[in-house]
């Protein structure tokens, strides 16, 4: 068994398996937002290699409104560490689009801040445009 950081049983497989309930199209939306909201419940308490997997296991549902919601709820958290920057961004556009809808400017003013120490993320920035 392998452990987190915080030197407790890695919650990774877990993560995993919602990940891909939320790609199967075939499964209810209700259990679908159950899943996505267990995401979301946990996101703070994630070590850095949980969140990377519970971004990916959001980015399974594709395009979709609930998912984009359940990522903006964990942006906060997960844009403190620098290193979730470039992927959270291209989370973002699998769940999102390419267009910063009202409720992801908290998102990207903290993706601006985080873009001033990485010329990756500030050549890519502008390639998501504000909803009109």
């Amino acid at each position: 068994m392998s452990l987190n950081q915080h030197g407790l049983p890695t919650r990774v497989p877990a993560i995993a398996a919602i990940g891909q309930l939320l790609a199967d199209r075939q499964l209810p939306a209700d259990e679908r937002q159950q899943a996505l909201d267990l995401l979301v419940q946990d996101h703070a308490d994630l070590d850095e290699v949980e969140s990377q997997a519970a971004l990916w296991a959001i980015t399974q549902m594709g395009r979709d409104e609930a998912a984009c919601s359940a990522l903006l709820a964990c942006a906060d958290t997960w844009l403190r560490n620098a290193e979730m920057a470039q992927p959270f961004l291209e989370g973002y556009a699998q769940v999102c689009g390419h267009s910063i809808v009202p409720a992801a400017a908290p998102a990207f003013a903290q993706l601006q801040q985080l873009a001033q120490h990485d010329t990756e993320l500030a050549a890519r920035l502008p390639t998501f445009t504000k909803a009109t």
